[in-house]
């Protein structure tokens, strides 16, 4: 039986009628690949949608302010998924840290949105009533986050990713795949010298404007900041996150109450068993509010609700506490450390 979100022959991302697929051994490469990935860690078809969706509306964006920076000497104003077809088939969109970013806010939508489909919960309130509170710092920076929210979604409430939601290594890789794919059309109009130096002006101009202090996750962590000098990273706050599908707020109230990573958090929060009960114990909560969180994430995170407050039980101290150091670490560090221990035969966790 072939499962619903993977069809033997999706129809075309843009719509249409299918594209003609090779034939035979043209596909062998990569039917290969496909056919022994692992069911669970494959992407279902409602996160690749929004990760193309996303991909190109941040291509048609960044191509749009190239074109304003060239300044009458813009390439032809070709289709945006014209476009992304020509980097994708290149390989200039497989940035690690790009994928990431897509992956993790696809996750996100697909998170909130079964947690409150689960808890009947209505718009969400909590940043609203922190935009209220009398603390200036927490209030600033719940309106910040609401702020940015809003520039992230489409007219259609579609979650969308933004040029500064970019790492400066991926906005550096991004802005020069987008240059070299205007090159050609350039080059047809002015020599290829002036035409890479037009493009190499307007590339610079681009990535001054980047910034990544106006990410997503910096504002959330700033909120996060702002609660916990407060003194408000507490359990209610915990639940009230939780029960209005805030879950990128829940990563990032965890992560500080854990003394860990955003990143770290968020991959433990969805990542199935024993892992999010390494979190939670990690956070320091209560078995109620930890009961609580297993049992709304426990199925979107493919765990067993029992078995993983059990975990919560049963994890020795020692064991939490060598998890928080490991996680404390360089990111870097650790996955060289573990590039070296898996030539071994080993993991370090």
């Amino acid at each position: 039986m072939v499962p619903v979100e993977w069809p033997i022959a999706a129809a075309g991302e843009g719509g249409g009628r299918d594209p003609a697929r090779a034939a035979g051994r043209g596909r062998l490469r990569t039917a290969r690949i496909d056919f022994f990935l692992n069911p669970g860690d494959r992407l279902t078809e409602q996160e690749r949608a929004l990760m193309t969706g996303m991909l190109t509306d941040l291509v048609n964006s960044l191509s749009d302010e190239f074109r304003a920076l060239l300044a009458g000497a813009e390439p032809a104003n070709d289709d945006g998924e014209q476009l992304l077809d020509r980097l994708r088939s290149a390989g200039l969109l497989d940035i690690a840290e790009l994928v990431q970013l897509l992956l993790r806010r696809a996750e996100e939508e697909r998170l909130a949105a079964a947690i409150r489909t689960a808890s009947g919960a209505g718009r969400p309130r909590l940043l609203q009533s922190l935009v209220s509170d009398d603390d200036g710092d927490i209030s600033a920076a719940a309106m910040a986050v609401i702020l940015a929210r809003g520039r992230r979604r489409d007219r259609f409430d579609r979650p969308r990713v933004i040029f500064d939601d970019l790492s400066a290594e991926a906005a550096v890789a991004m802005v020069n795949a987008i240059a070299a794919a205007f090159r050609t059309d350039l080059c047809k109009r002015f020599s290829q010298i002036e035409a890479d130096e037009r493009l190499g002006l307007a590339a610079k101009a681009l990535l001054s404007r980047h910034d990544e202090g106006n990410r997503l996750e910096a504002k959330l962590f700033d909120l996060a900041h702002s609660l916990d000098a407060g003194g408000r990273i507490d359990e209610q706050l915990v639940l009230a996150s939780l029960e209005e599908g805030e879950a990128a707020l829940l990563a990032e109230i965890l992560a500080r109450r854990a003394g860990i990573g955003f990143d770290d958090s968020w991959a433990h929060l969805c990542s199935g068993p024993r892992n999010l009960a390494l979190l939670l114990r990690m956070a320091e909560l209560g078995r109620s509010i930890a009961g609580e969180i297993v049992a709304r994430l426990a199925d979107i995170a493919g765990s067993d609700p029992e078995a993983e407050i059990s975990t919560f039980d049963s994890l020795p101290q020692e064991e939490v506490e060598q998890a928080r150091a490991w996680l404390r670490l360089d990111a870097g560090y650790r996955a060289s450390i573990d590039a070296l221990a898996v030539g071994h035969g080993q993991r370090s966790l």
